[in-house]
């Protein structure tokens, strides 16, 4: 009988791409509250409609980082139960996360990355 494919990856490298996607769930919260603190900014010296649409661009920017987030939450586990085969009930695990992945507020996770950056600031209060 012919098995299906074997996969030829040491344990070793499993765990460094583990550990690469958990860097990298950091990095990208780090580049959110950069990316916010620079909008902020640029926001101080607009204002109207403009400043509006950059904002809500910005906004969906963050929304989006927390979902590849929450995508690469799931990936690193699977990677760590993968290493040494998957169990019936690792799977169902996996399973578990996706739900939960798909119950995860964006809207409340993009807002508080956003929040604790510096009010936005303005040279009129120099004058």
């Amino acid at each position: 009988m012919a098995e299906g494919p074997v996969l030829a990856v040491s344990s070793d490298d499993l765990t460094r791409l583990a550990s690469d996607l958990s860097e990298m769930q950091s990095h990208l919260d780090k580049q959110v509250r950069r990316m916010d603190a620079i909008v902020d900014r640029i926001e101080s010296g607009w204002r109207g409609e403009a400043a509006k649409g950059y904002r809500a661009l910005h906004r969906g920017a963050a929304e989006d980082a927390v979902r590849i987030r929450e995508i690469l939450k799931v990936l690193e586990e699977a990677v760590r139960m993968g290493r040494d085969g998957f169990t019936e009930q690792e799977l169902d695990v996996l399973r578990s996360m996706r739900s939960v992945q798909a119950e995860v507020d964006v809207v409340a996770e993009a807002r508080e990355l956003s929040e604790g950056t510096a009010p936005p600031y303005s040279e009129i209060n120099n004058l």
